[in-house]
């Protein structure tokens, strides 16, 4: 239960971080090699380099429109030795100039890495609309 506390608390960290435009608070999450789908990104980003350039465009996206808030649900954590899941929704709005809003199914493998839980991939989908 300690894990699913300590897991939950990165996954709200990174999106308090992508709010405050703290790339680097993300990416200390990240494992080295970490992959990414992101939403509106057509292409897989792999590694650290890739990801922080990503971090960059993503910020200038957020930054060209209104205010950013985002409603995260309960995330189901599962774990297995050195390995845990996380699967939660998320709902975001951005108030306008170019306003938009959605809900996003994510899913994050972490792994435990010195002690630490990292982030290996990070998938997210949009729920489609009733």
């Amino acid at each position: 239960m300690k894990n699913n506390e300590l897991i939950k608390g990165i996954i709200t960290s990174i999106f308090d971080a992508f709010k405050r435009g703290d790339t680097k608070e993300i990416e200390k999450h990240l494992h080295e090699e970490a992959s990414v789908w992101d939403v509106f990104t057509p292409d897989m980003i792999i590694g650290r380099k890739n990801l922080e350039e990503f971090h960059s465009r993503d910020q200038a996206q957020k930054e060209s429109r209104g205010q950013l808030s985002i409603e995260l649900e309960e995330p189901m954590i599962r774990e297995w030795n050195e390995f845990a899941i996380a699967t939660y929704c998320l709902e975001f709005t951005y108030q306008q100039p170019n306003a938009l809003k959605g809900k996003v199914r994510i899913t994050d493998l972490f792994v435990l890495e010195k002690e630490q839980w990292k982030i290996m991939h990070h998938h997210e989908g949009l729920v489609p609309e009733d």
